[in-house]
């Protein structure tokens, strides 16, 4: 199973931590990492909602200690809320921590090009723009650590061809058989049997809306000292605050562009001199009087104010930037 060459480098060069679960992807992801000789370690989280959840970890924790690799646990609680959305929330936040605590550069995921393909069609019903089509990069810069997803390109029929030719072993989800989830619906009704027959021209479409894409946006987002700044386009900011660990619902999409804001309770969207601005939600009790007066004068947001503050960032290179 190949990678790309971007991807390849950077796998070679970092400190990669692969998200793994023992079902069929990262299981493929896990083997073709060991065929290119990649460095990883795993991190491993046991969800508790099927009869065999005990036995995937031991299994996984087997697999580890065959291979010499580090395997991080972490047992999740039972969510009461929305499960998909606050497992997704549960995890980022688990391998965000990781990262920060042993030094792994790259989090690898193993989404492929079914999985991007369903996410398209998805976004397609709820009505989206071309980034939230998109959804998904195979490399993606996050403020913790790079987002890895070598198998992208790569279909589910050769993922499985792949455990077959190599007769691995996997763990199957049964829960990826509930129709009641729409995922599971489009996934089964709609992108598996599409791309049965048209995956080569699936591949190329992406490969082609990527290239459109980067012309048109990817030089809209750019940083100083923890602050991204962006044109005030709902589907830009999205964007920055994907950097940024968030992923926004459509109602909040909605109040980006009203008024300044706190996302989630932890970063800040501001509006200032017509560019938007998302950074880490701050609070200060005293910014002192001379501080509290430039800010006033330059007329900072009162909700970025504590964030220069408290990360010393020089008044006059801010607005500097902020006008470049």
């Amino acid at each position: 199973m190949n990678f790309s060459k971007d991807t390849l480098e950077r796998l070679k060069k970092g400190k990669n931590l692969l998200a793994f679960s023992y079902g069929s992807d990262s299981t493929a992801l896990f083997y073709a990492l060991l065929e290119n000789k990649i460095c990883f370690d795993l991190a491993f989280i046991n969800y508790q909602i099927r009869p065999q959840s005990k036995l995937e970890q031991t299994e996984a924790e087997l697999l580890a200690k065959k291979f010499n690799k580090k395997i991080f646990v972490k047992i999740a609680p039972k969510f009461k809320g929305n499960f998909q959305h606050e497992a997704r929330q549960f995890r980022y936040e688990f391998f965000k921590q990781l990262c920060l605590d042993f030094g792994y550069e790259n989090l690898l995921l193993a989404q492929h090009l079914n999985d991007r393909f369903e996410w398209f069609l998805r976004q397609l019903g709820r009505g989206a723009g071309i980034l939230e089509l998109l959804g998904m990069k195979e490399i993606e810069k996050r403020d913790e650590f790079i987002l890895l997803r070598p198998l992208l390109s790569t279909s589910k029929a050769e993922i499985l061809a792949f455990l077959k030719e190599k007769k691995l072993k996997f763990f199957k989800d049964s829960s990826n058989e509930d129709e009641k989830y729409q995922r599971n619906f489009l996934r089964k009704q709609f992108s598996t049997p599409f791309l049965e027959h048209f995956s080569k021209g699936v591949k190329k479409s992406f490969s082609y809306l990527e290239k459109d894409a980067k012309i048109l946006f990817d030089s809209e987002i750019c940083q100083f000292k923890g602050i991204l700044k962006c044109v005030k386009n709902e589907s830009i900011i999205s964007k920055a605050l994907k950097q940024k660990g968030i992923v926004v619902s459509s109602k909040q999409r909605k109040e980006l562009l009203k008024s300044d804001t706190v996302v989630s309770g932890k970063i800040g969207v501001v509006s200032m001199r017509q560019k938007a601005l998302i950074f880490k939600y701050e609070k200060c009790e005293k910014i002192p009087k001379i501080y509290k007066e430039s800010y006033r004068l330059a007329k900072v947001p009162k909700l970025l104010r504590a964030y220069l503050y408290a990360n010393s960032v020089d008044l006059s290179e801010f607005l500097n930037w902020l006008e470049g």
